[in-house]
């Protein structure tokens, strides 16, 4: 046997290599899957969001934004449910919410409630995480918080999201004719309250703090 042959020594060669080049091409298609989940996770929260917002002045809109005549929520729902109204006058948390689990399950009793569960009703059965409406003084934004669909445990210690993407997206509701309502009702309560400390001091009349509260209180009922 001559020991400065080199046959076979293609053989030997490929079967070093074989396993590197299988194994750089494992975890290229581990990552590719990676990336192409995390994407829908973002597009699908991204898309969410932005329906909630949209949709967020009448519960009855389908898909594309349209209902039907005569269909339409309780022009004082925000005051009872919503809670933005009645934190200025001290009958609620000045900045508040609800939160709902994804996938949604069960009947929805507040309003903001179920206008969060008819936009995470669309999602895939398969992704997880979580829906919250918030709302403050100067904004109300829904966001959204989705979690990985696949399991991916060659990547886990490689990535630093341990292969489990989390995305987080926010839309924020706008409704101009709402906002000029609110508007209105606080310039017009603004001077009722000023006319009301003119009172407490001997002069003028007006309502305190305390009537306006109870007066929310029956557009609640």
């Amino acid at each position: 046997m001559n020991l400065r042959s080199e046959e076979g020594s293609f053989t030997v060669e490929a079967s070093l290599l074989l396993p590197i080049i299988m194994g750089i091409i494992m975890l290229l298609l581990f990552f590719s899957l990676y990336t192409y989940q995390r994407t829908m996770l973002l597009q699908a929260s991204s898309v969410t969001a932005e329906r909630a917002a949209y949709n967020w002045d009448n519960s009855h809109k389908g898909t594309n934004g349209d209902y039907a005549a005569g269909e339409y929520d309780s022009l004082y729902w925000r005051i009872g449910e919503d809670g933005l109204l009645a934190s200025l006058f001290g009958t609620g948390a000045l900045n508040g919410g609800v939160k709902l689990a994804v996938p949604a399950s069960g009947v929805p009793e507040p309003l903001p409630e179920l206008k969060l569960k008819q936009s995470a009703d669309r999602l895939p059965a398969n992704m997880t995480g979580e829906l919250v409406y918030s709302y403050g003084l100067t904004s109300r934004t829904v966001s959204i918080e989705l979690k990985r669909m696949l399991q991916l445990p060659v990547l886990d210690g490689l990535l630093e999201d341990g292969a489990a993407p989390v995305v987080t997206t926010q839309a924020i509701v706008t409704e101009p004719v709402e906002f000029i309502r609110t508007v209105e009702l606080m310039r017009y309560y603004g001077a009722k309250f000023k006319n009301g400390s003119k009172q407490d001091s001997g002069s003028g009349t007006g309502m305190d703090k305390q009537d306006a509260a109870k007066m929310l209180s029956t557009l609640k009922k």
